[in-house]
């Protein structure tokens, strides 16, 4: 295939995310867009005989995220997540934070710490949500010693809910998890108004609902080169790549996804997609496969027969893709096969 013809492929499916944010979007669709989790989301669904009440539930669902940002956010102080890491304990948790936190615990398990909700103290030692900075070594130990997902002692009921919780010790960072959570909970909000087939876009993560539709995937060299387009259809693709969210500080780039094992910055090229039909898990898992690096990521998803993913990875002047259970469609004239 030439790269032209690809281009405008390529070109054509960031029309598309671009144009979620115009209301309505498309003939016979909706859309509305908001900042929300420190990203732009999007909602598009179709418009059926009634646009303004396909509307009212893409604005009811961009609500709930809303709310949950509240909850979840470590970026505000005064969210119950931040209320929680500074008690270090709680008796009683909002079901939506016991229900991330109960999710984190699982993948945390399920992934042998690969992904970590107490990463909390080294995102605040490298200052990722800041200007950045590199941590003393004394710094860094301190921090290191307050992450272990095994530490936190979950209290629950006698149906087995978590209803409260004690951090001994350690403090939670949400956000590879959270946005995941907040788009489950957007669809739910659609699917009890009516509304069984739309898309919604989290800053990138995408949960499609009732279709079949293609995704354009970037370069983790370079978010303006496209590399491949896959095909997903009614599950969730997120992607985690340490270039997107990079600080550079005294001339080292320093990447938001810390390794709990080491407590640095994850040194990789790569990026990861990772599909399932829980955006929850998506947003998880596309953290953890990173963490792992390729070959445990590969055997992780080969063992699991519901999860996808796309691992792409610099390999001299090119790009490697590779797909487990995840159809490419095309890739970039620059894309190994």
């Amino acid at each position: 295939m030439s790269g032209a013809p690809f281009r405008r492929r390529l070109h054509g499916a960031l029309a598309l995310a671009i144009a979620l944010v115009a209301v309505p979007c498309s003939a016979g669709t909706v859309g509305r867009a908001r900042w929300l989790m420190g990203t732009l989301w999007s909602a598009e669904a179709t418009a059926g005989r009634d646009s303004a009440a396909t509307g009212a539930a893409l604005d009811a669902a961009l609500d709930e995220v809303a709310r949950l940002e509240a909850a979840l956010s470590n970026w505000r102080p005064d969210s119950e997540l931040s209320r929680l890491n500074a008690a270090g304990s709680a008796d009683s948790l909002s079901p939506a934070l016991a229900a991330v936190l109960d999710s984190s615990l699982v993948w945390a398990a399920a992934t042998e710490g690969a992904f970590d909700p107490t990463v909390e103290s080294l995102t605040r030692a490298w200052d990722v949500r800041g200007r950045g900075r590199v941590p003393t070594a004394a710094a860094l130990a301190t921090a290191r010693a307050q992450v272990g997902w095994r530490r936190v002692q979950a209290r629950r009921d006698a149906d087995g809910r978590l209803r409260g919780v004690d951090l001994q010790g350690t403090a939670l960072d949400l956000g590879g998890i959270g946005k995941g959570f907040a788009l489950d909970r957007a669809a739910d909000v659609l699917r009890a108004r009516g509304i069984d087939e739309a898309m919604l876009d989290a800053g990138g993560q995408r949960l499609v609902l009732g279709r079949d539709t293609t995704i354009a995937l970037a370069d983790p060299r370079d978010r303006d080169r496209l590399a491949v387009i896959v095909r997903l259809a009614t599950r969730s693709l997120a992607t985690s790549t340490q270039r997107e969210r990079s600080l550079l500080v005294h001339g080292r780039r320093v990447g938001h996804i810390l390794d709990p094992r080491t407590g640095q910055p994850l040194p990789t090229r790569a990026a990861v997609s990772a599909a399932a039909s829980s955006a929850t898990c998506a947003d998880a898992l596309s953290t953890a496969l990173l963490v792992m690096g390729h070959e445990a990521a590969r055997d992780f998803v080969r063992a699991h027969p519901d999860l996808a993913a796309l691992w792409l990875e610099p390999h001299g002047t090119r790009l490697r893709a590779d797909a487990w259970r995840l159809t490419i469609v095309e890739r970039a004239p620059h894309v190994l096969p």
